[in-house]
């Protein structure tokens, strides 16, 4: 059993270079290699995130509807996995640290994705903002994890309320999701979340030989940031995000 397990992973993760090949040969035929964040490129992208959530064995639920204009996303953060699995199913920038840019293979696949790469500096979260702002401006919806950190899936940590910035500058409506990792029994799924001093190749191993990773998205009304300034919207969201996940 254990033997099967393991051979059922090593096949995953041939699985797994090949779709990695093939989002190259994709980016390379869209453009989105050379020009990014082009709008016809999103099927492109969703195809490729719903393909990688296919070959690694996690089923998704979607409930709720999401408005189809631009707005700041943000999601409690679990796992890596949390990417693939909302990116599959919607059309939003996620913003990564600018060193992720230079990483082999995944960097280059990341930014042909629409990945947003920001330059952080010591603290300088204002600065952040205020690049993030430029892309919603733009018309582009861009999703943080405004936890900062991932977690177990049981709750939520503090929000940092800096980044919310960008929404109110520009106006945007704010659009929260939640995302519930399960195993076959419906308990909250104990392999799934990337927490601690996990090291990915370790956690990925570990992830393409489970039988059954479920995740329900739920997306949430949205938010207006009429009227309110970041700090207000951080509370607010983070109780509206909390109250669901204990649903």
């Amino acid at each position: 059993m254990v033997q099967s397990k393991s051979l059922t992973g090593w096949f995953k993760l041939a699985r797994i270079g090949v779709h990695l090949g093939e989002g190259f040969v994709l980016g390379t035929a869209s453009g989105a290699l050379f020009f990014p964040h082009k709008p016809f490129q999103q099927p492109v992208v969703k195809f490729w995130h719903r393909r990688l959530c296919q070959i690694l064995g996690v089923t998704i639920k979607v409930t709720g509807r999401a408005d189809k204009r631009p707005a700041l996303w943000v999601s409690n953060h679990v796992s890596w996995l949390d990417i693939p699995v909302i990116g599959a199913h919607f059309p939003v920038h996620f913003l990564s640290k600018a060193e992720v840019e230079a990483w082999p293979v995944v960097g280059r696949l990341a930014k042909a994705g629409g990945t947003l790469y920001i330059k952080r500096g010591s603290g300088d979260s204002k600065a952040v903002a205020k690049q993030m702002a430029e892309h919603l401006q733009v018309g582009r919806s861009v999703l943080f994890f405004p936890e900062g950190t991932t977690t177990d899936g049981t709750g939520l940590k503090r929000f940092f309320h800096h980044l919310f910035h960008a929404a109110c500058v520009t106006g945007s409506d704010i659009q929260p999701v939640v995302l519930r990792y399960t195993d076959k029994q419906g308990n909250l799924h104990t392999v799934a979340p990337f927490i601690g001093d996990d090291e990915f190749g370790e956690h990925l191993f570990k992830v393409i030989q489970e039988q059954h990773i479920h995740v329900e998205l739920k997306i949430l009304p949205r938010v207006s940031v009429y009227g309110k300034d970041e700090r207000s919207l951080a509370k607010e969201l983070q109780a509206m995000m909390a109250a669901a996940l204990q649903e």
